[in-house]
């Protein structure tokens, strides 16, 4: 399982290092975007569509990888009045509830998605696209997240039955 756990953690530092590429594109888009107007009074055709696009690839490529750093959202400090053992049930509750969601999401992701490839259904703005290509990544990105989350549970269940400190101020 190590080896299994070490290559699939080099997956999820790519996964971070496309979303933070994308971040640096986004902004890019947009930079260039001022001057051109500020500067030529033109526009890039297509920066909304584009940067509604990157956001939902950031999105989708980072969670998993915030998941892994335990850098996602996370409210702790109830876990960490509670009694040690109260925190890690809590703890297990929520990686079990977040698995079940990752798992539904990915099963209902991967139906819209092949739906959406057989009916040829077309997303219209200013570029027209195949819908398929902006849905393709939230089946990923729960799969990926239904992976973490069973990696959580091996590290929770082997560690010391207390709360994991990842929100907390070092």
């Amino acid at each position: 399982m190590s080896r299994f756990e070490t290559a699939y953690g080099r997956v999820l530092d790519a996964c971070g290092a496309i979303s933070a590429f994308l971040v640096f594109m986004v902004t890019a888009v947009f930079t260039l975007n001022v001057i051109l107007r500020n500067v030529f009074g033109a526009r890039m055709p297509g920066d909304v569509d584009l940067s509604e696009y990157a956001m939902l690839l950031i999105t989708a490529f980072a969670a998993p990888w915030l998941l892994r750093k335990g850098q996602h959202v996370r409210i702790d400090l109830m876990l960490q009045k509670l009694p040690r053992r109260a925190g890690w049930l809590c703890e297990f509750f929520v990686d079990t509830l977040g698995f079940v969601v990752s798992v539904l999401m990915t099963w209902y992701g991967t139906r819209v998605f092949f739906v959406s490839i057989a009916d040829g259904t077309k997303l219209v703005k200013e570029f027209t696209v195949p819908e398929w290509w902006t849905l393709w990544p939230l089946p990923a990105m729960f799969a990926l997240l239904a992976v973490e989350f069973v990696l959580r549970f091996r590290r929770l269940l082997g560690g010391p039955r207390r709360p994991r400190n990842e929100g907390a101020p070092v």
